[in-house]
């Protein structure tokens, strides 16, 4: 079950938009009344989902739904005045974050929420993917750093390089980035 925060200045406003989605069955609620008090929420609580209720007393939302959405997993929800809707969609367009135009049709709250937070959990298998792909680009700079230190210091050719580091790797049982570490400890000053 999932986790939801509501954003609206009046407490009246978000009691309401929770009842709307309570056939959604959101394992847990709560409010906040500023994009002040969501961001400390946000400082030791994780949402699956945030609706921030424009404009908020301090500021519009906008703001906090880029802050969210930097900071966060939580799938994001604005709403604002129809008339508005564009514009404020091409500023948050970066965040994945959804807007729906007020005044709000409650069917169409209740079937753009499930489609919310599929996209989030597609968002975050994505970061995670692309956190991996980071991680064997970097692998592979060092790897390579490794080898143009044994090229170099050792006399070895390229392809002598690669085999030194693949052996290491097997011999010592840990994987050729730990070599290629060890390998630049050694060499790179």
């Amino acid at each position: 079950m999932e986790k939801v925060l509501i954003i609206s200045t009046q407490k009246e406003s978000s009691d309401t938009l929770f009842d709307i989605i309570k056939p959604l069955d959101f394992s847990s609620y709560d409010y906040a009344a500023s994009g002040g008090e969501a961001r400390r929420k946000f400082d030791y609580m994780d949402f699956d989902l945030t609706i921030i209720n424009t404009p908020l007393s301090d500021e519009f939302g906008t703001d906090l739904a880029l802050d969210i959405a930097e900071k966060s997993l939580s799938a994001i929800l604005l709403l604002v005045k129809s008339d508005i809707k564009e514009q404020v969609q091409d500023k948050v367009s970066v965040t994945g974050a959804f807007v729906v135009g007020k005044p709000i049709n409650r069917q169409v709250l209740l079937q753009t929420i499930p489609f919310v937070l599929n996209s989030k959990q597609i968002i975050a298998t994505l970061r995670e993917q692309n956190q991996a792909l980071k991680r064997k680009v970097d692998d592979v700079k060092v790897i390579e750093r490794a080898k143009f230190c044994l090229i170099k210091y050792l006399g070895l050719d390229e392809k002598q390089a690669h085999r030194y580091i693949q052996k290491q790797a097997m011999d010592l049982r840990i994987a050729p980035r730990a070599v290629a570490d060890n390998i630049l400890k050694t060499y790179e000053i």
